[in-house]
């Protein structure tokens, strides 16, 4: 099994969409922090992540 495959990104967007969507900004920084910065992550964690980065930027306005 490759490590990009379907089971190794459903525990990060399962957390992700999880943190969005309780509004805790301290484990949505926490996973932003564990990011792969290689940029060659599946394309639906990358936008799982994109995701969360918005929302991060947009709690911390508040």
């Amino acid at each position: 099994m490759s490590p990009t495959s379907q089971h190794t990104v459903v525990p990060y967007g399962v957390a992700i969409q999880s943190a969005i969507a309780e509004g805790k900004l301290p484990q949505m920084k926490a996973l932003l922090a564990k990011r792969n910065q290689k940029g060659d992550e599946p394309k639906d964690l990358k936008n799982a992540y994109e995701q969360l980065a918005r929302e991060v930027a947009r709690l911390e306005q508040h």
